[in-house]
């Protein structure tokens, strides 16, 4: 569903830059596309879409935004499954002398009963036109808001108020979950907000660097005239021109320039709005990254061979976002380079290619010496380069001797709990203790395997450049050597609440076994000894059996006894002893 979306977005935005119009070619009378969707009152999943277009219509065709399609006036559609769909009317006659075509699309949420749907609308403010006023209407068990407004600002409040920077269409999406159970119940609902200053005939436009162009000063021009104009003329002077309405366009010479943009709103042949706007662009200045990998004391093959080939990503900050900007192989000297790099802040990770002497001996590291992106320092340029910026891989624990193994999958969560496999994640070991032990990536289809492993305690985490994980608790011994068919979930927002494992804070790992007839264990980690309070409870909200246990600091093996209840679902919540709630986890009795 969200891919079909996608394109129809795609479709509706380009297919109007691209539009060409031919003056004196064909004769054109006024059809305007318009129309209601109203939800059944006794079934939320059936819509009921009135046509409220006008002009001379002989042919409508509906796009469900679902891979569904009808071609009556009025139609009355069945969506399957919950979710925001893009729904869009094309109306037209079948007059080749006077051609009447419109399209109309709008954004539609629909709320599946009992799930977890995220949706919201908005309101101008009275005083102030950039100021617009944000309501969550999401459906479900949610108790956690996220709204990315698409100008580089965030809100975690449920129902923000934000001034944007400038009137023009912004993406705003808001991401709805539920923080104990957000592999569940998590949704996200992303919508074109349109600000504009009013109905005159104004030329606006917005430029801005194409900061993830490989081709450097690529700037990208939007067009934001208000007034309906249907031509547009760009000018600027290093002589390029353009006609579309949208323009991406790249200044080969650094430099200080003008670009012109001439509007017009064209009926019937004669010019019924125009209006011309200028503005003065000044390229950007762009450095160099660059440093040495080391291992050890040493950087690779320097001063003598190693046997090492290296290979350094490049990310840069987006906001709050990690974006892959550049790969570089290199082998001499053990040194990187990335050149002609826009100023800005960066990540820098580093590793050894497998096939490398020493690919098993250390870590994938980031910048200067971390295993994990959100506790690695930036590389930051502005005004100067950056040739400095060492990367020192850190060392695998290679006496790691026995029968014991792992597998699994990483998977990307997604809403509604479905999940997408993810190849090349990287899986940290770590010991009881939380010491990184050794690494391994998923193949192709996501699908990852640790061997040789003792008997004992462990911690798996999923590395993912600009992506969240959680710690995973596993255990093995002489009866049960294997842990197979592990879940790893990745996830695009940092996880919090109940589940969350935080080198500093408590550490909840997986039930096991589980399902179970007599008792089942988990390790809980304390940075300090507390009191916890555990409930078993039914799906409907009933408690079979409640207890408290004495944990320590660091790590401690729990027995919760489930002889005595009877088979089926539950749910065991863990309390603190103040009684906030700090994890729910699901536990099947047999």
């Amino acid at each position: 569903m969200r891919t079909n979306l996608l394109i129809v977005i795609l479709w509706v935005v380009f297919g109007q830059a691209s539009g060409q119009h031919t003056d004196g070619m064909e004769n054109t009378t006024s059809c305007d596309a318009a129309f209601s969707a109203n939800v059944d009152p006794v079934n939320p999943m059936i819509f009921h879409f009135q046509d409220q277009s006008q002009g001379q219509i002989a042919l409508w065709q509906w796009s469900f935004g679902d891979g569904t399609s009808a071609t009556m006036q009025n139609p009355v559609h069945t969506y399957s499954s919950g979710g925001t769909y893009f729904v869009c009317l094309t109306v037209s006659n079948t007059d080749p002398l006077n051609i009447c075509h419109d399209v109309q699309c709008i954004s539609l949420t629909v709320h599946e009963p009992g799930a977890c749907v995220a949706d919201y609308q908005y309101t101008s403010d009275p005083g102030n036109g950039l100021k617009i006023h944000f309501e969550d209407l999401s459906g479900g068990n949610i108790n956690r808001w996220h709204w990315d407004f698409g100008d580089g600002n965030v809100s975690d409040d449920r129902n923000p108020v934000h001034t944007f920077p400038y009137f023009g269409k912004f993406k705003v999406c808001l991401t709805a979950y539920n923080v104990d159970s957000a592999g569940v119940c998590n949704d996200i609902k992303c919508d074109s907000v349109e600000i504009v200053p009013g109905s005159q005939c104004h030329a606006l436009f917005h430029c801005e660097l194409d900061t993830m162009n490989t081709v450097p000063n690529t700037f990208i021009f939007n067009n934001i005239s208000t007034g309906d104009p249907n031509k547009y003329h760009w000018t600027f002077d290093d002589g390029a021109t353009y006609y579309t309405r949208d323009v991406l366009h790249h200044f080969e010479v650094p430099g200080v320039y003008q670009a012109c943009l001439i509007i017009k709103r064209m009926e019937n042949g004669e010019i019924r709005c125009a209006d011309t706007l200028c503005q003065t662009i000044e390229t950007a200045r762009y450095f160099d990254i660059g440093g040495h990998l080391f291992t050890g004391s040493y950087p690779i093959n320097n001063p003598v061979s190693t046997g090492d080939t290296g290979v350094a990503y490049l990310y840069r900050y987006d906001g709050k976002k990690l974006v892959p900007r550049d790969t570089n192989y290199f082998t001499k000297l053990g040194y990187y380079a990335f050149p002609r790099i826009l100023n800005g802040s960066y990540n820098v990770r580093a590793a050894l290619t497998p096939g490398s002497v020493h690919y098993q001996d250390f870590f994938p590291t980031y910048f200067s010496e971390s295993l994990h992106w959100k506790d690695a320092g930036s590389v930051d340029i502005s005004e100067s380069n950056a040739y400095l910026s060492d990367v020192h891989l850190l060392p695998t624990t290679d006496s790691l001797t026995g029968e014991g193994r792992i597998t699994g999958t990483i998977v990307r969560a997604q809403p509604k709990g479905w999940f997408k496999e993810i190849p090349d994640g990287e899986v940290l070991l770590f010991s009881e203790q939380l010491n990184p032990l050794k690494f391994t990536f998923s193949d192709k289809t996501g699908r990852f395997e640790l061997n040789n492993l003792p008997f004992g305690a462990y911690y798996l985490y999923v590395e993912y450049p600009g992506k969240y994980s959680r710690f995973t608790a596993v255990w093995l011994d002489s009866a049960t050597p294997l842990a197979d068919s592990l879940q790893l979930e990745v996830f695009d927002y940092d996880v919090t609440g109940a589940d969350e494992i935080s080198l500093r804070s408590v550490i909840i790992g997986n039930l096991f076994p589980n399902p179970a007839s007599e008792e089942i264990n988990l390790f809980i980690g304390l940075k300090r000894a507390a009191t916890l309070k555990f409930q078993i409870m039914t799906l409907t909200g009933g408690t079979v059996w409640s207890g408290a246990r004495e944990c320590g600091e660091d790590q401690n093996l729990v027995a919760i006894p489930v002889s005595n209840i009877k088979a089926g679902l539950y749910l065991l919540v863990i309390h603190a002893n103040d009684g906030s709630q700090i994890a729910v986890k699901k536990l099947l009795k047999y």
